[in-house]
């Protein structure tokens, strides 16, 4: 297997990466400005009296993840000169976001508090979300073993990056 091999899957994903790890920074940087955070759900509840997303889940983590989604397929359709990246990243970058979000209503209904992890779910469900929109929309092809590799690959990738985060206190939690 050449490196070439190894590493196409996760350059074609790369913006739903991008976008899902973009919001936890954007968080931090307002919180050290000083400047507050406009939760998603706008603080309502659904008729089980929990949060629809909770606080977590930001207007600005998610146009910020979008827009860096966004940009990272641009930069990807600068390099390869092949403009389905650029339809692939804004695809991939909303369908991470959406992925996260669909996470966290789910964690909600479950009683899981904002921040606490539910494994598996946490590590995944924005990557298969991502790659499930693109495919539907005829932007992304991979094949199965492809996509069971990105999956691996992102299991990886979630404990280190969310370790990485935690050391550079961007986030509270190693998970």
């Amino acid at each position: 297997m050449d490196l070439n091999t190894v590493l196409n899957p996760i350059w074609i994903i790369l913006p739903a990466y991008i976008a899902n790890g973009t919001p936890v920074v954007v968080a931090k940087i307002l919180s050290l400005l000083g400047l507050s955070r406009h939760s998603i759900d706008f603080g309502r509840r659904l008729f089980d009296g929990k949060r629809v997303f909770g606080d977590n889940k930001s207007w600005e983590g998610f146009f910020a993840g979008l827009l860096t989604g966004i940009l990272t397929g641009y930069i990807q359709y600068t390099l390869a000169g092949d403009e389905i990246y650029l339809y692939r990243g804004a695809t991939l970058s909303f369908g991470a976001l959406v992925g996260d979000l669909i996470g966290a209503f789910i964690k909600r209904r479950l009683g899981i508090e904002p921040g606490k992890p539910l494994p598996i779910l946490d590590q995944l469900l924005f990557i298969i979300t991502a790659i499930a929109i693109a495919q539907l929309l005829d932007y992304l092809k991979l094949s199965i073993l492809e996509r069971i590799y990105v999956l691996i690959v992102t299991l990886a990738l979630h404990v280190v990056t969310n370790r990485i985060a935690y050391l550079l206190k961007l986030k509270d939690v190693p998970w």
